[in-house]
């Protein structure tokens, strides 16, 4: 009994294997729209796994060369101080506000850096996303130097990177104008409507027949008529 048993259980595996193997074969021979439905959920959850694993790799990747990169302001030559000005304290804003996050403020520091750069190129290629990322980025940035500035020359500083910023822009935000845009309005007559057409109506009145002619009894003293 229990051999039996466990034939009849074998066969229904072989059986549900030999249907997930024809649902797998029939999605080759007729498309996604027809494929079957767990199929469908293992294939958007296998990609949704693959695109984690690819954000989470190049996200590392893109720490890694931030951390590497050849030009951190420290080590750059700046006679006028300008760069200093908008450097120093946004290296001081990031410095306080990552005290108490996983993230240290040398990675954010590098991080601004490439994004900044990241953005720039982006926004010269006239690249919508990254022409929107460089305006984060520099808000962020004039609201840092602003934030982290002593009172005294709080306003100076910020102007000097709004200016910096602006000038950037120029590179940035190329081909974007800001003059309304002229519509010339064309006028186009409708086509002439066609003639409605005229419907004559003709009613044709029959004529009366004529009346038969009425039968006197013959009258013998009467002559006969000539007509």
């Amino acid at each position: 009994m229990k051999t039996s048993t466990l034939a009849y259980r074998g066969l229904q595996a072989l059986g549900w294997l030999r249907d997930r193997a024809d649902d797998i074969s029939s999605t080759f021979t007729l498309g996604w729209s027809h494929t079957a439905l767990w199929l469908k959920a293992a294939a958007v959850a296998g990609g949704l796994a693959t695109a984690a694993l690819l954000l989470g790799w190049a996200g590392g990747l893109g720490l890694q060369a931030a951390h590497a990169l050849p030009w951190p302001t420290q080590k750059v030559a700046d006679p006028t101080g300008l760069l200093a000005t908008v450097d120093q304290p946004v290296r001081h804003y990031l410095n306080t506000h990552t005290a108490q996050l996983p993230v240290t403020a040398t990675t954010a520091y590098a991080l601004w850096q490439a994004i900044g750069a990241l953005a720039l190129v982006l926004g010269f290629c006239r690249s919508s996303g990254g022409r929107i990322l460089w305006l984060l980025w520099g808000a962020f940035t004039v609201a840092a130097v602003f934030t982290a500035t002593p009172a005294p020359g709080r306003e100076v500083a910020a102007a000097i990177a709004a200016l910096g910023w602006a000038a950037l822009s120029l590179l940035a935000l190329r081909g974007i104008s800001l003059s309304p845009t002229a519509f010339i309005h064309v006028h186009v007559p409708a086509p002439p409507a066609p003639p409605a057409p005229q419907v004559h109506t003709t009613v044709h009145v029959p004529h009366p027949a004529p009346a038969p002619p009425v039968l006197k009894p013959f009258d013998p003293q009467q002559p006969p008529s000539l007509n």
